[in-house]
């Protein structure tokens, strides 16, 4: 079985960019894995302010040392088709901020809007993305046994990723129980992230 490193990181934030940058190069990963949507992915590597984000200096470095890059989050579509389901709301607001990328602002205009609802989006957001994620990291570590995996993703799900890549069953069950698809992990070309770096 593969050794998977998980990463936690503080999203745009420079410190968070060395913790990448360190990680790499301390445990030579042969994939690097990031929690981008495969659908959503280009507006992080197209950033081009000093402060970069992790994830794209995550890939960049990966591409630097020969590693493959992997996308493990959920599609932005499937999340968004999974908190319409669940939320049910019509509110036009809230929506966009959610295609804007803007979770904190979703979460405050949900407050306004249907607070009791809160519980119900974060499930969608944190555990069936944690769940997915998870189950993504472990299937790279079958198919590719030896692999040194490294994945960066944010600091409020490493505890739950780790959590489930220790305990499959509770895994599985939360898979089966919640019915959450879980499409498999998107490899990005190296040629296509260089690009941007």
């Amino acid at each position: 079985m593969s050794k998977i490193r998980i990463v936690g990181v503080h999203h745009r934030h420079q410190m968070s960019i060395a913790d990448v940058e360190d990680a790499i190069a301390e445990h030579k990963p042969d994939i690097v894995c990031v929690e981008l949507p495969s659908d959503d992915y280009l507006k992080f590597l197209e950033v081009r302010s000093y402060l970069e984000t992790e994830m794209k200096i995550a890939m960049v470095t990966a591409c630097e040392i020969g590693a493959k890059v992997c996308l493990i989050d959920l599609t932005k579509e499937y999340i968004e088709r999974r908190l319409r389901e669940t939320l049910r709301l019509k509110d036009p607001r809230l929506w966009l901020e959610f295609e804007n990328g803007d979770i904190p602002a979703f979460y405050r205009r949900l407050r306004e809007v249907a607070p009791a609802s809160i519980d119900r989006a974060k499930e969608v957001l944190l555990l069936d993305r944690e769940a997915a994620m998870a189950a993504k990291l472990l299937s790279l570590a079958e198919k590719y046994p030896g692999s040194r995996i490294l994945a960066v993703v944010g600091y409020s799900h490493k505890p739950a990723i780790e959590e489930f890549l220790k305990d499959r069953k509770k895994l599985s069950d939360i898979l089966k129980n919640r019915g959450i698809l879980v499409d498999e992990p998107h490899f990005l070309d190296c040629e296509e992230v260089m690009i941007y770096s």
